[in-house]
């Protein structure tokens, strides 16, 4: 039976509403960059200011401590994605082709680990941080990101070699294969949708955390891209043209990222969330 013409309409209604109300505060926040920041609280509020210039954005793009908030959040976001998803693939083809005692258990307590709430593990981490001698460095905060990473990207990447045949690995062996031989020229092109949906997660935490970035790094340059945002809040007033500016610029990568990479992200997501 086909389903009544006004389903599809307002599916895409609905659709429409929601992509309205998500995009009307990035709006905002673009209006409010291109504005002088004593315009911002106006009455009435106008979407379209007065007085446009590209100030904010001149003052952000032109500081070189600004410029090395990105260059601190891009290598600790990218090496906390690669470190994540070596680890994951390892630990989920583990999990997902052997069985041995305590697998259950194991997987129990992964699970355990993301009922704790980080705030309650800032003082440990930042204890065994400066124990270690690692405080204020890029080590302390891709260990850190990668810990909070790895027990979501190992259960996601489980899931998804649940989906893949053994036959193939096992027909790589028999040809020769190594099992990490296997894993690499087999599994591996295999699982490019889950390793995309895993390395997205893994990426987006690093980029946007902000709680152990302020608590585990001291000098301004090694502070990441939200601890930069949080540095323009003086103590009697706030350059919000200039924060709007750089969130808006700090969220471009993420953005783009995603329109290159969706079709992965949605077929990793929807191929790990089931077994097969």
């Amino acid at each position: 039976m086909r389903s009544p013409g006004w389903q599809p309409a307002a599916v895409y209604s609905a659709l429409a509403v929601a992509s309205l109300l998500v995009m009307l505060p990035v709006a905002w926040m673009f209006t409010v960059s291109i504005r002088p920041n004593g315009m911002i609280f106006t009455v009435p509020p106008r979407w379209v200011p007065a007085v446009l210039t590209l100030e904010a954005y001149r003052r952000v793009l032109g500081s070189p401590a600004t410029l090395r908030f990105f260059f601190n959040s891009y290598v600790v976001a990218g090496t906390t994605t690669v470190a994540s998803l070596a680890l994951a693939m390892m630990a989920g083809y583990g999990f997902s082709r052997f069985r041995f005692p305590g697998a259950s258990a194991l997987r129990v307590f992964i699970i355990g680990t993301q009922m704790i709430p980080p705030i309650a593990l800032v003082v440990p981490y930042f204890v065994v941080i400066a124990a270690l001698g690692l405080y204020d460095s890029y080590t302390a905060l891709i260990a850190t990101y990668t810990s909070f990473a790895l027990p979501f990207a190992t259960l996601m990447m489980t899931s998804y070699f649940d989906t893949i045949p053994r036959d193939l690995e096992e027909a790589a062996m028999v040809d020769g294969c190594t099992r990490l031989g296997a894993l690499r020229r087999i599994l591996a092109p295999l699982t490019v949708p889950g390793v995309v949906a895993t390395g997205a997660f893994a990426f987006l935490l690093a980029w946007n955390e902000f709680l152990f970035a302020v608590t585990l790094t001291q000098t301004t340059s090694m502070r990441t891209v939200p601890v930069g945002i949080a540095l323009l809040m003086g103590e009697h007033a706030y350059e919000w043209n200039v924060m709007m500016a750089l969130s808006l610029l700090a969220s471009l990568p993420l953005f783009a990222v995603f329109v290159f990479v969706q079709r992965y992200l949605i077929a990793g997501l929807a191929a790990g969330a089931v077994k097969g």
